[in-house]
């Protein structure tokens, strides 16, 4: 992956599409975990904007996926779904929409089901940054116990900051002559930060106003036991004993909170599985038949079927290109 090059004044601005979600994962600035929830070929463009003090990175991701692990310790999170068409996603378990900003509590760990077909938009802001413009602008509400709090529901003030991000993204996108003039960086971070700040509603209502998942932890404590045990024959019974939980909570949690049953679940780790260990493979010394078969997978024509329906080729296909790369910069 390369950046733009110098000679656009651009070195601050990335574009990228992705097909490999580790390759994303490396990418963003977060040490998250990501999980896709569809067994459909993946892809995430993205476009991310550096300017120091404040850093802006969106992402359309065609398909859903769930993104787990530690936010940037420099940095503050702020977090929306910029274009959603009404979908809806959830945010350390709770329901979040077009009209929320979450993820900003820097004690928790990210913990996003992100959905399908939506562009997805995180700021990042230096906290001594953060201070210093709550203070100018005599907002001492946006403290501490505002960022504990994660998230905030803003109808009403947070259309003005889709707007001017939406515009931001349209000028990255575009190339537009407007990124090359001296200062017009500086312009955005000033007036991006004013904006911010002043959208950031004074009076905060500690009514919930999400949905609550109650049963997500019971789902994350599945989801690792899952991990552990990826090379190992699992059925719904013995996660329901290793857990001490019932079949039906189990499968009213995992169906809640990532759409899909708890096997259908343990299939896509699998089928991820097989395709990092065969992107690693030697396709002289090593056979699709022997990785499959260490990810339990018994039956090889289904195998394939399935394999070519999440990733869009055949895993004889992904050991052939082996450890070469899946990612496409998209900066002339």
């Amino acid at each position: 992956m390369a950046e733009l090059p110098n000679n656009l004044a651009l070195n601050s601005a990335k574009y990228y599409l992705f097909k490999d979600i580790d390759e994303l994962a490396f990418f963003l600035p977060e040490d998250v975990r990501l999980t896709p929830l569809e067994r459909e070929p993946f892809k995430c463009e993205s476009v991310a904007l550096n300017l120091g003090a404040v850093q802006f990175n969106f992402n359309y991701v065609n398909r859903n996926l769930h993104a787990f692990g530690d936010k940037q310790t420099d940095f503050l999170t702020f977090a929306m779904i910029l274009k959603g068409k009404g979908q809806q996603g959830i945010e350390n378990r709770r329901l979040v929409t077009e009209d929320y900003l979450f993820g900003f509590d820097p004690e928790r760990k990210a913990d996003l089901v992100f959905p399908g077909g939506c562009l997805y938009c995180a700021v990042y802001i230096r906290p001594d940054v953060f201070e210093a413009c709550t203070q100018t602008l005599d907002r001492p509400d946006l403290d501490a116990s505002f960022l504990a709090e994660n998230y905030v529901y803003m109808p009403e003030s947070l259309s003005c900051l889709r707007a001017y991000l939406e515009q931001l993204y349209e000028l990255l996108i575009q190339r537009s002559p407007l990124l090359l003039k001296p200062g017009f960086q500086r312009i955005v971070l000033e007036d991006f930060l004013l904006l911010f700040v002043t959208s950031l509603p004074a009076q905060r209502s500690h009514k919930i106003a999400g949905t609550f998942f109650r049963r997500s932890h019971l789902v994350k404590q599945a989801d690792e036991y899952m991990r552990s045990y990826l090379d190992q024959p699992l059925t719904l019974t013995d996660l329901c004993e290793a857990l001490d939980a019932s079949s039906r909570a189990l499968c009213y949690g995992f169906q809640e909170l990532f759409g899909r049953s708890p096997m259908a679940y343990l299939k896509i780790l699998r089928l991820q599985g097989v395709y990092r260990a065969l992107k690693v493979a030697n396709p002289n010394q090593e056979t699709v038949t022997e990785i499959a078969t260490l990810f339990g997978f018994y039956h090889l024509g289904y195998f394939a079927r399935d394999y070519k329906q999440m990733f869009g080729e055949l895993p004889s296909v992904t050991l052939k290109r082996g450890k070469y790369p899946s990612s496409i910069n998209l900066g002339r």
